[in-house]
């Protein structure tokens, strides 16, 4: 992974490089060579057509007017006669370019004169002064986007860096206007911080919750077994001792089993899906709850036509949501009790509906039963778990839950169909 980035760093810096390179030589040939041609076009066609004619009568007067015009234009001339004799020879090097050459007849002679561009405008000098004005754009270039960057890059990396340390001194950032990825960045991790903070107070609440729903039984427990040491008590009484001992420490560890199941569930969103008929669902309900139900005297009713429509869910997670539902209603309930599950379906989910006779809840707190820690015991003999644990379950299977008062509490819940 580490050598790929580095091979798609160095092409893009390679294709930036060639990017510049190209873009610095159009520059000079639009501003610099493209002049240079059009001037020694201009100086060819102005000497060869209006500078040098055929009115001369003597060499005198061809050389006179040929260094006339080598000064006006800056262009140096060989001449030389029909018969190789040099009337002008300028030491010229491979450093001048030919602009011209040119037959001029004086009486029976004829004169050859080559007209060479001054050594300035020869490629090798064009070459340094191309690779120079490189240089100079790459540089200018590479400082703007340094400041570029720095203004809007550099710079907001910076305060984002400030914010996080900031944040770990105990400063909270805020949210600020978006005008670019910088500042989405900056409110995303706003957002980030608010839920850890409210997982903080949440971790906080649970710590609570744990220390004082424990602190009860955990009192009782050592009463009972002060009392057990002292001599003077009878066998029966040692036993019923014990026995409540035994009850409080039962109770320890089914509110803790609760605390693991929350903290569980919130590091592991996962599902494992599988099939289970909506019979078998039945049979297995009715197997773990309607003889203890009958036991404590309430009747254990399912009703529903679905029988042999099949369920793909995670099991575990729906068993549980019934075992925490039928739990929370055994609670309230009275005597001549019934917990009543009703099973349904529409085009799009399975409703599933669990009524009990109890006394309901206040439609004051009604909405509040499925926060975290939220309880109406006031004896806090539960964690107030239970029902936050099933709207999650629910929610992991993108269904929905609500409870409302029906001659007693309802709790519905539905679980979308896989077509």
């Amino acid at each position: 992974m580490k050598n790929k980035e580095l091979r798609k760093k160095i092409v893009i810096v390679i294709l930036f490089i060639i990017v510049i390179n190209v873009f610095s030589m159009v520059l000079w040939f639009k501003f610099r060579i493209k002049p240079i041609m059009r001037m020694a076009n201009e100086i060819k066609e102005e000497i060869t057509v209006n500078e040098l004619t055929d009115k001369y009568q003597t060499e005198e007067e061809l050389l006179a007017d040929i260094d006339n015009i080598s000064h006006k234009y800056n262009v140096l001339f060989n001449v030389t006669d029909i018969n190789n004799k040099d009337l002008i020879n300028f030491e010229l090097s491979e450093d001048n370019s030919l602009l011209f050459s040119k037959g001029v007849k004086i009486g029976n002679n004829i004169y050859i004169i080559k007209a060479y561009l001054d050594k300035k405008t020869n490629a090798i000098n064009i070459a340094i002064e191309l690779i120079l004005f490189q240089i100079v754009v790459v540089t200018s270039f590479m400082g703007l986007l340094f400041l570029f960057a720095r203004s809007k890059v550099i710079k907001p990396t910076e305060k984002l860096i400030e914010d996080i340390r900031n944040y770990k001194l105990g400063k909270k950032p805020e949210m600020v206007e978006v005008n670019n990825e910088f500042d989405l960045l900056k409110n995303e991790f706003v957002v980030l911080v608010d839920s850890l903070e409210e997982e903080k107070k949440e971790q906080n609440r649970i710590i609570s919750s744990i220390s004082h729903d424990i602190k009860t039984p955990l009192t009782s427990i050592i009463g009972y077994s002060n009392l057990i040491e002292e001599n003077n008590l009878t066998k029966e009484e040692i036993k019923i001792y014990n026995k409540k001992i035994y009850d409080k420490s039962i109770h320890i560890k089914k509110l803790l089993n609760t605390f693991d199941d929350y903290i569980n569930n919130h590091n592991n969103q996962t599902l494992k899906i599988s099939e289970i008929t909506i019979k078998k669902l039945i049979e297995d309900l009715n197997s773990d709850y309607k003889i203890e139900l009958e036991n404590n005297d309430i009747s254990f009713v399912i009703d529903t036509k679905l029988s042999k429509e099949i369920l793909k869910v995670d099991i575990l997670k729906i068993k549980r949501i019934f075992s925490n539902i039928i739990s929370n209603s055994v609670r309230y309930i009275k005597k001549d009790g019934v917990i009543t599950i009703s099973i349904t379906k529409d085009d799009n989910n399975y409703q599933f509906i669990i009524s009990d006779n109890g006394p309901g809840v206040d439609e004051k707190i009604i909405n509040k039963i499925f926060e975290p820690l939220f309880t109406t015991d006031e004896s806090r003999k539960n964690s107030g778990l239970g029902l936050s644990i099933c709207k999650e379950f629910v929610e992991m299977h993108g269904g929905q839950i609500k409870a409302y008062n029906d001659k007693g509490l309802s709790i519905e819940f539905t679980i979308p169909i896989n077509k």
